[in-house]
């Protein structure tokens, strides 16, 4: 496999953006002290119906075109398929996944890029973002807000806060987050099929592809990295702070949970071991049943409907939906412990032939 030049590509895939995309593009043009590195804009237009494509043109024209930016069509909705078709056209070792309401601090590119020059096992690597909104932030804001990708990274295991440097099993979200390219290629000649299709506009608020590429990654043999100092801010359309679109962002990730546990799962069984047995699937549903049944049964649930705490009223019914579409599901979660397995024997082969 060829080597791409050192450099970075910032892909940049938009949903209706033209209200937006002005200044995400303007913070990538104000990247500081990057000096002789190479780098690019991908914008690629996934479905939009208003124009963004030629707002970002005229935008980046107007900001004096430091890089070249390239634009491409995706007329299937959904996320995936767009940083798919961006990371088919990158020309360079780094890619950097920015959504169209990113604003990266001016040092992003260049401390990005020293890092993962200067640490070659990295092949994904994030970090910390605070938020902008349009309108102040409702009272309720803040007890979600890591659901909007804001605020310090933290462990999907006990909820600490993410080490600087690898996090070992744990997950990034996708927003700013650097990627080896060649990591990304190696899903391509490996013939990686994601279980996810990705956010589609504001319709389907269902996610879990930042957290597949991590899990992935992880079995190919990279480290996944946490570096605060990576900075962005995640700005804030009013229509997001809604409670309407509050609940449906939290819920959505109801459909995701048992793709992210079959990831889980096989990434931490030793060889041998088949987590997906329907044995140990059924013991699974009742472990959950049985922890479904004490959380709502509690005084504790008790008392968050007595006092209105919304975000532990809504954790308990998050907790029954995911149950329920586990049982709902069982047979085609089966598939996914077998898809995933046999990615995972497949990676476990690529990584040693690369390690002779």
């Amino acid at each position: 496999m060829a080597s791409l030049p050192a450099g970075v590509s910032f892909l940049v895939c938009t949903y209706n953006s033209a209200s937006r995309i002005g200044e995400t593009l303007a913070c990538l043009a104000r990247q500081e002290g990057v000096g002789a590195v190479a780098w690019e804009v991908i914008l690629v237009d996934n479905a939009c119906t208003d124009g963004t494509a030629q707002i970002a043109r005229t935008n980046w024209d107007d900001l004096g075109a430091p890089v070249p930016l390239r634009i491409f069509q995706e007329p299937r909705p959904g996320k995936n398929y767009a940083v798919e078709l961006a990371f088919n056209q990158v020309q360079y070792r780094y890619a950097c996944i920015v959504d169209d309401d990113n604003r990266l601090a001016p040092d992003y590119l260049r401390t990005g890029y020293e890092l993962l020059q200067t640490n070659p096992q990295i092949g994904l690597l994030g970090g910390q973002n605070t938020g902008t909104f349009d309108v102040p932030p409702p009272t309720w804001f803040s007890a979600f807000q890591v659901f909007y990708a804001i605020g310090e990274q933290r462990s999907h295991q006990d909820g600490s806060v993410l080490p600087t440097g690898n996090i070992g099993t744990n997950v990034l979200w996708g927003a700013g987050m650097f990627v080896r390219t060649e990591l990304w290629r190696a899903l391509r000649e490996l013939k990686f099929q994601s279980l996810f299709s990705g956010r589609q506009g504001t319709k389907n608020l269902t996610a879990g592809e930042d957290d597949e590429l991590c899990y992935v990654a992880q079995m190919l043999g990279y480290e996944v990295w946490y570096w605060p100092l990576l900075r962005l801010q995640h700005h804030m359309a009013a229509g997001r702070l809604t409670e309407e679109y509050r609940n449906r962002l939290f819920y959505g990730t109801v459909w995701s949970q048992a793709r992210l546990k079959v990831y889980r799962d096989v990434l931490s069984s030793p060889a041998g071991k088949k987590p997906g047995s329907a044995t140990n699937l059924l013991k699974d549903i009742l472990y959950m049943s049985r922890t479904v049944a004490q959380r709502v049964l509690s005084v504790d649930y008790a008392r968050a409907l007595l006092h209105d705490d919304t975000l532990q009223v809504m954790g308990r019914h998050h907790q029954l939906l995911t149950l329920y579409d586990f049982m709902r599901n069982f047979r085609q979660i089966q598939r996914y412990y077998m898809l995933v397995e046999a990615f995972k024997q497949r990676a476990s082969q690529y990584h040693a032939k690369l390690t002779v």
